[in-house]
């Protein structure tokens, strides 16, 4: 082998050596900082059952066919383009580096084809065809993130990104540089038969070769040039990609592969007889490692941002940010804790040494303030719409509970919530003893009376205190007992469900209701439950298995539409359905958390003469009422409401009558319908009462 050869490939395997290790080292640093943080709930027995299936279908879904990218149609499919053309290349690359590292004893490194050599010219040379056709369509994909992020200037991107301009030149040489060394190829001498063997993409580029006066001599040379241009890229793409938030190409992948195979409704279970239980996270090492996984995977895209309704409407809470704020949390606080646990042989000193650090990220962080943190309404909607499968609800529902098991501090208005749920087990402070009151003269008997029923009936606090939510209660009564359903009710038996104690950070108050409504059901062998409450639907269903309670839970508008279904009641279609239009807005604790959409708007079509007008945000991306997140409870942070915001998508529907089927979203629209000053042409109905009204 000529010296020049030799020259060639020493050159290629210093470099080859260094972006390998400084790429390797960047990600295990960075996993181990991530896997250095508390254990998540759930994980602890990971090994011993780690449901593979769960796993396995949860890459393929949203890795490998990029399910939740292809939410937005156009961007899916431009970053299919991008994501394709990866995995296209994989090969290509591999067989450049090995040509760089050996050469397989070629006298020219260049003409080396992997897929060539192990199956022959002519498949090599159809996939290096394949590869210029994808080139073409990364280059596309690429022009219009480009044209989104600096043209357009799409809500939620950064236009001053000089991360994005980095990688996107980077990936942008990667292709051109091989069409533009496969055109050279094709005038060169490195097919044996230029003609036939290039494809018409290398073809045309060829031809523009040689009209700028690149000749057969001189060909090779433009293919060693682009080649190397090539190579070079891919190393500076190794040494930049693992630092920047482009990393998310590489924890993405794991983000979802140890993805929580606990139900997407369900918040972790604290330990609270445990002594060392972490009571809620503010210290950046008290994290379950979830949480700071997907600081490192995201990637800025915004789309989280853009579906918040509390960033919608003004107010300080930008997902985006509290997850980003976490991932430089993650590298500038947790190497100091990793080295001292690294160093310190006993642990009790380990421990001693990094309490003393500044690990704290709350108020430390723009992002991470307490007034961002207290303007969520958990709608889920950021985790639905976030592509690399981050939950942002889950680290902010860490630190709300930091905030109130920790250090009490959280708005003035919810404490008189917990208070009032603490003392007369409702949020609205009514007595206890008059929580079966509003079944009065309804013949609706208690499982006290009589526990032999086929479903327990779990009215909910709404249900039971708040006068306008009594209708729909009284309005199911009705339902079930025109369906023949043997029914029963725990009156005053029945406490809060604890939905908003725990999503407003009081764990132990939540705990505590909790296992008491599962001590009283399991009391009475219950084995099915019916709510028209999502809330109350949610954490029976998600959340009470947590304490022992294994029930089988259904809202109301499944098991209405069921019964419809079943012939069990005769809905005829409402006397103003010809002359009005309904709507349905959607409860984000039915839709987005356990998937119940067509349930409800099934039942509505049915009173509605099969006839429903869709708000602009509807299913998946439903805007919330603003009541989640024990928001119910809590003053808005500004005047540009929640509730106002999606009562007037509702009304521009042109809707007389809009239906829910959650008794928060009833009181939350039915105030929006008020400011809007619609109350005597729109009316406002649960499911439960439109059906009631309209029985056969």
């Amino acid at each position: 082998m000529a010296i020049s050869q030799i020259a060639f490939h020493v050159i290629f395997t210093i470099l080859f050596v260094i972006a390998n290790v400084v790429f390797i080292r960047a990600i295990l640093y960075r996993l181990q900082l991530i896997f250095s943080a508390r254990k998540a709930a759930g994980t602890e027995n990971f090994l011993e059952n780690p449901n593979w299936g769960f796993r396995i279908n949860s890459f393929i879904q949203n890795v490998i066919l990029q399910k939740k990218n292809f939410k937005e149609p156009l961007r899916g499919i431009m970053h299919a383009f991008i994501f394709y053309g990866f995995v296209t290349y994989l090969l290509h690359t591999t067989s450049q580096m090995i040509s760089g590292m050996f050469g397989y004893g070629m006298d020219d490194p260049y003409k080396f084809s992997l897929i060539g050599f192990l199956f022959g010219e002519g498949i090599g040379h159809l996939y290096e065809s394949i590869v210029q056709v994808v080139s073409i369509l990364v280059l596309i994909g690429l022009g219009f993130f480009a044209w989104r992020r600096w043209i357009q200037k799409a809500n939620g991107l950064d236009v001053h990104s000089p991360a994005s301009a980095v990688v996107i030149s980077m990936i942008s040489i990667l292709m051109i540089s091989t069409l533009l060394g496969e055109g050279a190829k094709a005038v060169g001498s490195v097919y044996d038969s230029p003609t036939e063997a290039a494809s018409w993409i290398a073809a045309g580029i060829g031809a523009v070769w040689k009209s700028i006066g690149v000749e057969y001599s001189t060909a090779d040379t433009v293919v060693q040039i682009m080649w190397w241009l090539h190579i070079l890229s891919v190393f500076a793409f190794m040494l930049y990609v693992p630092t920047s938030k482009h990393a998310h190409l590489i924890f993405a992948p794991f983000n979802y592969f140890l993805q929580s195979d606990t139900p997407k409704g369900a918040l972790s279970k604290l330990n609270l007889e445990d002594e060392n239980v972490v009571w809620g996270v503010n210290r950046v090492e008290d994290f379950p490692w979830p949480n700071l996984l997907d600081g490192m995977s995201c990637i800025e895209c915004g789309r989280c941002q853009v579906q918040c309704p509390a960033n919608r409407t003004g107010k300080v809470l930008n997902p985006k940010a509290i997850i980003v704020e976490l991932k430089h949390a993650l590298l500038e606080k947790m190497p100091e804790v990793a080295k001292i646990r690294a160093e310190e042989t006993d642990a009790a000193v380990a421990a001693e040494k990094v309490a003393a650090l500044d690990t704290g990220v709350i108020n430390n962080y723009e992002g991470l303030s307490e007034e961002a943190l207290w303007g969520c309404t958990t709608c889920y909607a950021c985790v639905e719409a976030c592509p690399v499968g981050n939950n942002q609800v889950n680290a902010i529902m860490e630190m709300r509970r930091h905030l109130v098991l920790a250090e009490s501090k959280f708005p003035v208005e919810l404490q008189n919530a917990f208070v009032n749920m603490e003392n007369n087990s409702n949020p609205w402070g009514v007595g206890a003893h008059t929580r079966a009151d509003w079944a009065d003269g309804l013949g609706v008997k208690t499982m006290a009376e009589d526990s032999n029923v086929d479903v327990l009936y779990w009215v909910g606090c709404a249900g039971a205190f708040d006068e306008r939510n009594k209708s729909i209660a009284k309005s199911f009564v009705k339902i079930l007992q025109k369906a023949d359903v043997k029914f029963g009710i725990l009156g005053t038996e029945e406490n809060c469900s604890g939905d908003s104690a725990r999503r407003g950070g009081n764990e132990y108050l939540y705990q505590t209701l909790a296992q008491t409504n599962v001590d009283t059901m399991n009391g009475y062998n219950v084995k099915k439950v019916v709510t028209a409450c999502p809330h109350c639907y949610n954490t029976i269903k998600n959340e009470y298995p947590q304490f022992g309670g294994n029930f089988e839970v259904v809202h109301h508008s499944e098991f209405i539409n069921d019964l419809v279904k079943e012939k069990k009641l005769d809905v005829k279609t409402a006397e103003d359905a010809s002359s009005g239009k309904y709507t349905y807005h959607d409860s984000c604790y039915i839709g987005r958390y356990n998937d119940n959409y067509e349930n409800p708007r099934d039942v509505v079509k049915k009173v509605a003469g099969g006839k429903l007008a869709e708000p602009s945000d509807h299913h998946t991306k439903g805007l919330c009422c603003g009541a989640g997140g024990a928001q119910m409870w809590m003053e808005e942070q500004n005047n540009d409401r929640v509730n106002i915001k999606r009562t007037k998508q509702l009304l521009d529907t042109g809707a007389t009558t809009i239906a829910t089927a959650c008794p928060f979203c009833v009181t939350m629209i039915t105030d929006g319908v008020k400011h809007e000053g619609k109350v005597e042409e729109v009316k406002v109905k649960d499911i439960a009462e439109l059906v009631a009204d309209n029985l056969a």
